[in-house]
């Protein structure tokens, strides 16, 4: 007995350390994808990543094979530089702490990424030194921009095309640490937004400069210099609104910077501006491409996460780079998709009602279409005209029932077009700004906890705003209405669209 005990723990070390090295040495691409089907392995990939990306043992840790593909690897006569940056940390107002509290497809508490122009190169250390008086401050560095973990929502029953998790975060908590990565990336300073303000110098050695624009600040001469001196994969464009990671085969593309991201500021200031989300913001909002992300083409959050695989014929990456292709229709293409994750980021979830979350971010491309684009021609299949009739008949010829509106968003959203195009922009923004009070005085949120309530938020606080009655509208979609709301609103007029619901 004892003796088969030994050689059946001997024999399981042996295979430990055989899946342990094959974790170690796997290469994962879009040409060599981890088949979903090898659990096994996916496992052992997973947690030896996650074993690499926590140890505080800088010199054991050595490059992986897959970083190579993804995130990529430094090109040929990079030297590792050492550079101070400067790092000004601002704290989350109070009185925005309320409002940004609703927003929470925008990971409003994720801590702040502070740009460095500067990469960590796989397998190799880099060496970071704070003040004394930084240290109590809750301040740490982030090696890597992908932080979608592959190993779980949708992504986790997908073939990988690139290592789970590549990420590496850790905190300072001395006045000089050395940090290393498997898979390399672009390095942070991060703070939470709740932190108190803060600014000094964080020094940061055996590092690889990065192309990093900073609107109003990098001249054109020093943008050029820097595409032709790049020896990173990745870089940014940042502006105090949006801040953009993309490789540098896409960066490379960006001879005017400047445009580039005055472009991406009015799509990101206009859905901010719908929301009425003071701006400045208390951070510029975050896009990053990435092979493969958790799910769908994108997804919101900090940052908000981008599919860009050639492999897969999912091209996102010249959009980043030439946002003047986001002016043009394209029936729920591109343009639609980014006004619609962004607006993710701009739900106020006050407002957003069971099946509402996929129907309420889509003001915000509707919104994107009217400003920017001067019209909603070819915007998106699901808001044509015939598509409009087909869903409005079928529906109320079957009978308006809440739980199947809840199951079509673009069903849902004609409801809300009707509003906006009886009582306009401006009715939805009072709205936004009525939330925006209640959140102020009421900081626990205690007003819209529930779904009665968020619906009767709507009917109440938006019939106010526009001055008619729009209860008796809900409620002819099948929203119901609270007896107490549709009472408080009686007084006013009641309003309802003509030709509803459609007889022809």
């Amino acid at each position: 007995m004892i003796k088969y005990a030994t050689l059946t723990s001997a024999m399981m070390v042996i295979a430990m350390l055989s899946h342990a090295q094959d974790a170690a040495t796997v290469v994962i691409s879009p040409d060599q994808p981890l088949s979903a089907k090898n659990t096994d392995l996916r496992k052992q990939v997973y947690e030896w990543s996650k074993a690499q990306l926590n140890s505080d043992d800088y010199k054991t840790v050595k490059a992986h094979p897959s970083a190579a593909v993804f995130p990529g690897k430094i090109k040929e006569g990079a030297t590792p530089v050492t550079k101070t940056v400067h790092i000004t940390h601002n704290k989350i107002s109070d009185t925005l702490v309320p409002v940004v509290s609703r927003v929470n497809y925008a990971q409003p508490w994720n801590d702040n990424l502070y740009s460095t122009g500067l990469y960590a190169a796989p397998g190799a250390y880099i060496e970071v030194t704070v003040p004394k008086e930084l240290l109590d401050k809750g301040i740490g560095i982030q090696v890597g921009a992908h932080s979608d973990n592959l190993n779980q929502w949708v992504a986790g029953k997908e073939d990988w095309r690139r290592m789970p998790l590549i990420v590496r975060k850790q905190e300072l908590k001395a006045a000089t640490t050395k940090i290393a990565s498997p898979f390399g990336g672009l390095i942070y300073v991060t703070t939470s937004p709740r932190k108190d303000s803060w600014a000094g110098d964080v020094k940061i050695g055996h590092a690889i400069e990065a192309p990093l624009y900073r609107a109003g600040i990098t001249t054109p001469e020093e943008w050029k210099a820097q595409l032709q001196n790049n020896k990173a994969p990745w870089g940014e464009l940042a502006t105090e609104k949006v801040v953009l990671t993309i490789p540098d085969s896409v960066l490379q593309q960006v001879t005017d910077p400047a445009y580039v991201m005055k472009i991406w500021d009015l799509i990101i200031g206009g859905e901010a501006e719908l929301a009425q989300i003071p701006q400045p913001y208390y951070r510029p909002q975050r896009m990053v491409i990435d092979e493969h992300i958790g799910g769908g083409f994108m997804h919101s959050g900090y940052p908000v996460m981008i599919h860009h695989s050639p492999s897969r014929r999912m091209l996102s990456a010249d959009v980043i780079a030439d946002p003047l292709k986001l002016m043009v229709g394209s029936k729920g293409g591109a343009n639609w998709g980014f006004f619609h994750e962004i607006g993710h980021n701009m739900q106020n979830l006050d407002w957003v009602f069971g099946g509402t979350t996929e129907v309420s971010c889509n003001f915000f491309s509707l919104y994107m279409f009217d400003r920017l684009l001067g019209g909603r021609d070819d915007a998106h299949t699901g808001i044509s005209n015939k598509e409009t009739q087909d869903m409005m008949k079928k529906y109320f010829g079957e009978g308006a029932d809440y739980e199947t509106w809840k199951k079509n968003p673009f069903l849902g959203l004609i409801m809300f077009r009707q509003l906006q195009e009886a009582f306009g922009w401006e009715t939805f923004k009072k709205f936004f700004r009525e939330c925006h009070t209640l959140a102020a005085i009421d900081k626990a949120g205690t007003y819209a906890k529930t779904d009665v309530q968020k619906r009767d938020l709507w009917a109440g606080l938006f019939s106010r705003a526009a001055g008619r009655n729009v209860a008796p509208f809900f409620e002819k979609w099948g929203i119901p209405i609270s007896d107490a709301v549709k009472k408080d609103l009686s007084s006013l007029p009641e309003w309802m669209p003509y030709n509803f619901p459609p007889q022809q």
